[in-house]
């Protein structure tokens, strides 16, 4: 069973829980959101995520905002299940890139399923490298298609079992790492 509060530890108490909001992707790669609109929330993980950093100037930052707003305009990039995510391409970045915000009371992306987002990916890659881009977005979609997953990244806690603990070690090993193929 899923702790339904992070921060309510009187939740099934008879449960041990990891805590996730201490795990060392946060901050890296993962980030509490607090803004309350798409844009906002977007804008809010590419400049808080270190692993988007890398941008040498705040010119290149900004085009590739520019670039997933556009892209966000054209059409939802909330894929339902509470998940969206807005990408865009730059050439200056090195690698895929992806970081994760996490907005507990959900956000209006429009999703296909007309439900909020609670999990915002944003993917950053060079337009020349577009199988690194689809791996990484094959390895996103496979992990997330698993609700246990997307609802202990929600609540940024789960309760303790070797299963779900392993599942989710995993997916936030990657997401420090930022290696999302082999």
């Amino acid at each position: 069973m899923l702790a339904a509060n992070y921060e309510d530890s009187s939740i099934n108490e008879s449960y041990p829980y990891i805590d996730l909001s201490h795990s060392e992707a946060m901050g890296c790669s993962i980030h509490k959101l607090k803004s309350r609109d798409k844009y906002g929330a977007i804008k809010e993980i590419v400049e808080n995520c270190p692993v988007f950093e890398f941008f040498t100037s705040n010119n290149s930052k900004e085009t590739f905002l520019k670039e997933i707003f556009n892209r966000e305009a054209l059409c939802t990039t909330g894929i339902g299940h509470n998940v969206a995510i807005p990408h865009g391409k730059c050439s200056s970045i090195d690698k895929v890139r992806i970081g994760l915000g996490i907005s507990r009371e959900g956000l209006d992306f429009n999703s296909i399923d007309g439900e909020p987002v609670h999990l915002v990916l944003v993917i950053g890659s060079d337009p020349s490298n577009q199988v690194e881009y689809l791996k990484s977005l094959a390895f996103i979609m496979n992990h997330l298609k698993n609700p246990l997953l997307r609802s202990a990244l929600t609540n940024l806690s789960l309760s303790y079992t070797t299963q779900k603990e392993d599942l989710y070690s995993r997916f936030l090993d990657i997401m420090k790492s930022q290696v999302f193929s082999s």
